[in-house]
């Protein structure tokens, strides 16, 4: 389970100490406040408070990103050990902001307006973006400084990524070893009905065979999430269907407008319509390289950054209350942080793709 929270981390590194600038850039949602006192200190980082409440707030945002089975499986234990990562991550953003500001980093006005404009464009009027503001108990000015704030981090990254060049035969190495993540599965587009019983799924499928429309009779008789659609499922990849469906499939995928038989999956049955197949597709070297590029500046950029907060932390004063104190060794910024996605083969279509039962 403590493994397993580390995978997540990666986002606390973006968390804003203001949770508003969190909730609105990336959706969490808002957050009933805590009965703690604001001033409660969690730690200090060269004289400069990171508060209880602070800590809360990020724990509730990244909690948030978790299914309630995996929450009902975390014990005390767990729940302590992440929010002392939460903070120690926390720390990490005060000691690069801190070495923002000694590098005299500068960001305009300009710059951070035009993050307040993007924020405010997420709120249907400016009286909503006002209210929710007062709401939040949030001026304008602490959400300026915020952003200014993360703005200079951001600009202390990527002043270590300078200078960073990736080798045309590493590049070449990293497509050749990891081929796997640059081929796209075959790929459906389909329609789907939804059905309890055998019985009702027989009755309709006879009536596809007569030539009813497809779509008009998921509206009417499928008892699924999309049936307001058509039944219309869009691209879904191949190794995302169940067994039944693919065996199903398979003698179907040329054959457009294509209609499967009843099949049974569990305790449902479904029926599916073939709109059309695109067969696997691999990415060549020269397709993938600029993605590839890309991605190993970053893992160098990273490293880097993670080199910065280590000496950071080791030339700087930290004290962590007894309250976030546990037995277990925290793991260095490094080993805290997850590395970035892989540039694997994505279509707009495998974005949008629908899990199916």
């Amino acid at each position: 389970m403590l493994r397993n929270l580390r995978k997540h981390l990666d986002v606390i590194l973006i968390i804003v100490i203001i949770a508003f600038a969190v909730t609105m850039y990336y959706g969490y949602g808002s957050y009933q406040r805590s009965g703690r006192s604001n001033q409660a200190v969690a730690a200090t980082v060269n004289g400069t408070a990171i508060t209880f409440y602070e800590v809360d707030q990020a724990f509730r945002n990244l909690i948030s990103q978790y299914d309630s089975k995996t929450l009902n499986q975390m014990d005390e234990n767990s729940i302590t050990f992440l929010r002392r990562l939460i903070l120690e991550n926390l720390i990490n953003n005060e000691l690069l902001y801190q070495e923002a500001k000694s590098r005299r980093i500068q960001v305009s006005s300009s710059e951070v307006e035009e993050q307040i404009e993007f924020i405010r464009a997420q709120f249907p009027s400016e009286e909503d973006f006002r209210r929710y503001l007062e709401y939040q108990g949030i001026t304008l000015a602490s959400l300026r400084e915020a952003i200014k704030r993360e703005l200079m981090i951001n600009k202390l990254e990527e002043s270590l990524a300078e200078g960073i060049t990736i080798p045309e035969e590493e590049i070449q190495k990293y497509y050749e070893e990891n081929k796997s993540l640059f081929i796209t599965p075959p790929q459906y587009h389909l329609r789907q009905m939804t059905f309890s019983s055998k019985e009702e799924a027989e009755t309709v499928l006879k009536r596809l065979y007569l030539g009813e429309d497809f779509a008009q009779l998921a509206k009417d008789h499928s008892q699924d999430s999309y049936a307001s659609q058509g039944g219309d499922l869009g691209w879904v990849s191949e190794t995302s269907l169940p067994p039944e469906v693919q065996e199903a499939l398979t003698p179907l995928r040329d054959k457009p407008l294509a209609i499967t038989p009843v099949i049974e999956v569990g305790e449902y049955y479904y029926i599916y319509q073939i709109m059309e197949f695109k067969p696997q597709e691999e990415r060549k070297y020269e397709e993938a390289k600029e993605d590839i590029e890309r991605y190993l500046k970053e893992e160098q950029k990273r490293v880097k950054i993670n080199h910065l907060v280590a000496e950071l932390r080791e030339k700087s004063k930290i004290t962590i209350a007894d309250a976030l104190q546990i037995a277990e060794e925290i793991p260095s910024p490094e080993s805290s942080v997850d590395t970035q996605s892989s540039p694997e083969a994505t279509t707009e279509e495998n974005e949008e793709e629908t899990p199916i039962p």
